[in-house]
C-alpha cells in the first residue's frame, strides 16, 4: 500500500466513523458507504409519527479507555453527548446517531448504497452492487475497510476470493426491539429496568424521553432477551410487537397506546469476538474492524476502527 489512493470504508457505524475520522485527519482520501438511510449503524434513532423518536439500538455507551474518554469529554462539551442516569452512562444528543455524525463531519458519505461485490482491479478494488452495477465513480480504491457485521464481511470477502483469519469465528446474539408511545404514567422508580437473565423475555425497558435532549413524553424502548429473540427471529414484526406489549404490561404501567413498532437486530450483540483490535492484510488492502473484534461495547467498536486506521497509516508510512 502506498500513500495515495482513496480508501473505501463499508459501514457507517461507530467503527467505520472512527476509522474515517482518523484517516481523514491524517490527510487520506476516504469514502464511507452504508446500506442504511443514514449513518449510525446500531447507534440508531428511529423516527415515528407525530415527531416521535426512539433510540432503538444501542441505549448508551461508557468511556474507560483514555482515548475514548477524551473524545467523549469533547462531545459533552459541545453538546454532542451527555450523561444519562449515572456518571458512567452517556448518550448522543439529540439522538444516538449524533456522535457518529460528528466523527463523519466532512467525510464523503454515501448512504443507501449496498455493496454486493468487491472486484480486484490491478492493485486496487472496485465496488459493485450484487448485480454488478458500479457503486462509485472513483478510480479503484487502494484499500477497503469492512466494518459491517462479520457475516456480511465474510460474504464480501468470499465473493472476492479473499479471507481474513478470525472473521468467521465471530458470533452475535439477535435482538427484537419494541418501540412504544403511550398515554400512561412514566416508568416508576427509575427510567430503566434491566433483567440480566439470558432467558428473560424483556431484558431492557427504558423511558426514552428521560434521556437528555429528547422530547418529554411516554416513549418506551424495550429489548427482548437474546434467547427469546433467537427463538422468534423470523416472526413478523407486528406479531412480535403485540407479544412484547403484552409482556411489557405485566412489568410496567402502560396507558393507551399511540404508536408501537418492532425492529429486528439480527446482529445485535457480540457473543464471541476475534480478540484482536482489528484485522488487516496489507498485501490486499483489506481490513476488518468493529465490535466483532473486541467485544459488545460502543467503545470497543470505536477503538477497533481507530486501530484499523492506524494499521493502514503505518503500512503506508
Amino acid at each position: 500500500m502506498g500513500r495515495d489512493g482513496t480508501i473505501a470504508i463499508i459501514g457507517a457505524g461507530i467503527a467505520g466513523a472512527a476509522a474515517a475520522h482518523r484517516l481523514r485527519g491524517a490527510g487520506r482520501s476516504v469514502v464511507v458507504l452504508d446500506k442504511g438511510r443514514g449513518p449510525g449503524g446500531r447507534m440508531a434513532t428511529r423516527r415515528g409519527p407525530e415527531g416521535l423518536r426512539f433510540d432503538h439500538g444501542a441505549q448508551y455507551f461508557t468511556a474507560r479507555d483514555p482515548r475514548f474518554i477524551a473524545l467523549v469529554q469533547g462531545w459533552t462539551a459541545r453538546g454532542v453527548a451527555a450523561s444519562w442516569g449515572g456518571a458512567d452512562r452517556f448518550v448522543g444528543v439529540p439522538g444516538m446517531t449524533a456522535p457518529v455524525r460528528d466523527l463523519l463531519d466532512g467525510v464523503a458519505l454515501k448512504c443507501g448504497r449496498a455493496v454486493g461485490r468487491l472486484v480486484r482491479e490491478g492493485r486496487g478494488w472496485r465496488l459493485q452492487e450484487a448485480d454488478g452495477a458500479p457503486l462509485a465513480e472513483d478510480a479503484a480504491f487502494s484499500a477497503v475497510l469492512l466494518t459491517c457485521p462479520s457475516p456480511q464481511t465474510l460474504a464480501l470477502l468470499g465473493g472476492a476470493g479473499e479471507s481474513l483469519p478470525g472473521v468467521a469465528e465471530v458470533r452475535y446474539a439477535p435482538c427484537w426491539t419494541l418501540m412504544l408511545a403511550h398515554d400512561g404514567p412514566p416508568l416508576p422508580d427509575a427510567p430503566v429496568r434491566e433483567d440480566r437473565d439470558p432467558d428473560a423475555t424483556l431484558a431492557w425497558i427504558a423511558e426514552n424521553g428521560s434521556k437528555p435532549g429528547r422530547e418529554p413524553g411516554r416513549t418506551i424502548v424495550a429489548h427482548a432477551g437474546p434467547a427469546w429473540s433467537r427463538a422468534n427471529l423470523d416472526c413478523a414484526a407486528e406479531d412480535v410487537a403485540e407479544r412484547l406489549v403484552a409482556t411489557l404490561r405485566d412489568r410496567v404501567p402502560v396507558g393507551e397506546i399511540r404508536h408501537r413498532a418492532a425492529h429486528r437486530w439480527r446482529y445485535a450483540a457480540v457473543e464471541r469476538a476475534v480478540g484482536e483490535p482489528c484485522l488487516f492484510a496489507p498485501e490486499t488492502g483489506l481490513g476488518f474492524a468493529g465490535d466483532g473484534c473486541l467485544g459488545p461495547r460502543v467503545e470497543f467498536a470505536y477503538l477497533s476502527g481507530l486501530a484499523l486506521a492506524e494499521r493502514v497509516l503505518a503500512e503506508a508510512a
